[in-house]
């Protein structure tokens, strides 16, 4: 039946092609009879440019034909390029018009179908009239069950008939459109049992059921589709909703992830820190012990080898003295080489093993456990672990004793990178996430939230105090050739040979009750230290630089975000 169907509508195409191609307006090829390059000039080959016509009959373009006639050497005659038929006298030269017309109607003609008309493409539909290469159909006449090109369609435009076929946009498998039973047009739609159908149809076995044009089940079932869509909006809308929020949450979790990582970053680096700390006092305890006991050792080694010495001079006079014949010089010299000695029996130098105090001996041991403790982890619960400094390195000392070497410093606005807030006459400063425009200055530190003091340290020793709370601060002093631009350690205060730093985090001073917590630095110049410690009732040291500063020092901080620092002031009664 369907290969039935195709080849009867082939045939209708066929009697529609002929039926076109028999009127005098059709163009056979999809192209006009006519076309502007048919008129061109046989002296530049190209279509004529204000033709002229010259009493031969042939037409030149009015410029080429002169150009012709004043170069040529005929020796005053003038000759048709095309016939050779000469010329006594050059004739006169009047535009022909009507050739002048023609040409510029078929130039416009050329333009309107080029515009129009192109091949018909892969997702195109092909005119059925065009023969070989199809131009793109513009329109489909349900009446003809054909697609025609803007050329081939030119006859439904003109002749009255054909105007009356329905025509619609260009729509391929015209086949879909016919009864399968009856070979005809489909035209009615059968609401009964929700098919389309041909008038036959609804006269036979459909003619009791309901049906309706079309159009009119179209109408109706268009507010449905109208639903659909706004319900497809609606579903879009809450799953790009739904895909933000996800997205959102993604930010969320990278950012503390990061917020994570940098902690432990911190932690790790205070451990680091603290090893390194107790690694120097181990160290420097144990030179001092070693010093001590071989200068002991060198000590009596050198009385040992005075006292063998003196022995081997006495024995060897002795000998001499036995062996001499004059009496009279022995028994004078005998009494002074027979005083009596000691009884021979020399200190002793016990080897003390006892390099280290008893309680350093104990901290290190518990350290060791706790290190292998945690090398065993699967994983690190830095919230839950807390670091501590070994007892032996907890001094205890006297707040007055620092307070007379208390100085006044202020922040410097002009290296405070731009998320830092300076209030309070450069003594308290806050990070935020909102940047303040500050103004352009090359001490200005542009990556890390850091700030330093005006004041230049040197030759001396000082004292101040800062409180900070938050999630934490960074303490140090450094030289003023830190870096101030990126985000390498040459601009990162105590991260460098030429800055030295105490970091500090909520999660391990959170034990110490609410903040805010205070802290004190002491910088002794002579000595070449810088200590930190923690102001409470009592002074505890929680950590010491030793290194020969060889340039002024300048106290700094850096602020992490929603945390602040407040520079102390201090005198003498420690308020």
């Amino acid at each position: 039946m369907k290969r039935l169907s195709v080849s009867i509508l082939q045939k209708h195409r066929s009697l529609v092609t002929v039926c076109h191609s028999g009127s005098p307006f059709t163009m056979a090829a999809a192209r006009p009879l006519l076309s502007a390059d048919q008129f061109t000039c046989s002296v530049c080959l190209e279509v004529l440019k204000k033709p002229v016509t010259i009493p031969c009959g042939h037409n030149y373009c009015l410029d080429c034909i002169n150009d012709y006639w004043d170069q040529s050497d005929t020796m005053g005659v003038n000759i048709c390029p095309q016939c050779r038929r000469s010329f006594n006298v050059r004739p006169e030269l009047n535009r022909n018009t009507v050739l002048a017309e023609i040409i510029e109607k078929l130039n416009e003609m050329q333009s309107d179908v080029a515009l129009s008309q192109s091949y018909a493409g892969p997702d195109d539909v092909p005119c059925d009239v065009c023969p070989g290469r199809k131009w793109r159909a513009v329109k489909t006449c349900l009446t003809c069950m054909a697609s025609y090109c803007e050329s081939h369609l030119q006859p439904h435009r003109e002749f009255e008939a054909l105007k009356k076929h329905k025509l619609g946009e260009p729509t391929g498998n015209l086949e879909e459109k016919i009864c399968q039973k009856h070979l005809r047009v489909l035209e009615i739609f059968c609401r009964t049992d929700e098919t389309c159908v041909c008038l036959l149809c609804v006269a036979t076995e459909h003619k009791s059921h309901d049906t309706v044009t079309p159009e009119e089940e179209r109408a109706g079932r268009q507010s449905q589709l109208d639903k659909e869509k706004k319900r497809l909006r609606k579903r879009i809308q809450e799953t790009e909703k739904r895909l933000a929020e996800i997205k959102e949450s993604v930010v969320k979790i990278q950012r503390s992830a990061q917020k994570e990582l940098q902690d432990h970053e911190d932690t790790f680096n205070f451990l680091t820190q603290i090893i390194e700390t107790l690694r120097s006092k181990v160290t420097e305890t144990v030179r001092d012990h070693e010093w001590k006991e071989v200068r002991k050792a060198e000590e009596l080694m050198e009385q040992l080898e005075n006292e063998i010495k003196e022995l081997k001079k006495t024995s060897a006079e002795l000998a001499q003295l036995s062996h001499t014949d004059d009496h009279i010089h022995f028994l004078k010299k005998f009494p002074s080489l027979c005083v009596p000695m000691s009884d021979g029996v020399s200190p002793k130098l016990t080897a003390n093993s006892d390099f280290l105090p008893e309680t350093l001996k104990k901290d290190l041991s518990e350290l060791q456990r706790h290190l292998q403790e945690m090398s065993g982890w699967e994983f690190v619960k830095s919230r839950q672990t807390e670091v501590k400094t070994p007892s032996c390195f907890q001094q205890n000392m006297s707040r007055n004793s620092f307070l007379q070497y208390a100085c006044q410093i202020t922040l410097d606005l002009n290296t405070a990178q731009q998320r830092l807030q300076l209030t309070e006459q450069g003594t308290r400063v806050t990070c935020s996430e909102i940047e303040i425009p500050y103004p352009d200055h090359p001490d200005r530190f542009d990556w890390w939230t850091q700030v330093l003091c005006r004041e230049a340290l040197s030759s001396s020793r000082y004292y101040w105090e800062v409180e900070w709370s938050g999630d934490g601060v960074v303490i140090g002093v450094t030289y003023k050739g830190i870096g101030r631009k990126g985000r390498s350690k040459k601009s990162s205060l105590g991260d460098n040979d030429i800055s030295w730093h105490l970091l500090c985090f909520a999660s391990h001073w959170v034990k110490e009750g609410p903040p805010p917590y205070r802290v004190g630095v002491f910088l002794d110049c002579p000595a070449g230290t810088v200590s930190f410690y923690k102001v409470t009732d009592t002074m505890t040291l929680l950590l010491k630089h030793r290194a020969s500063f060889k340039e002024p020092l300048y106290p700094g901080f850096r602020i992490k975000l929603n945390s602040n620092l407040k520079i102390c002031p201090l005198n003498p009664s420690g308020q």
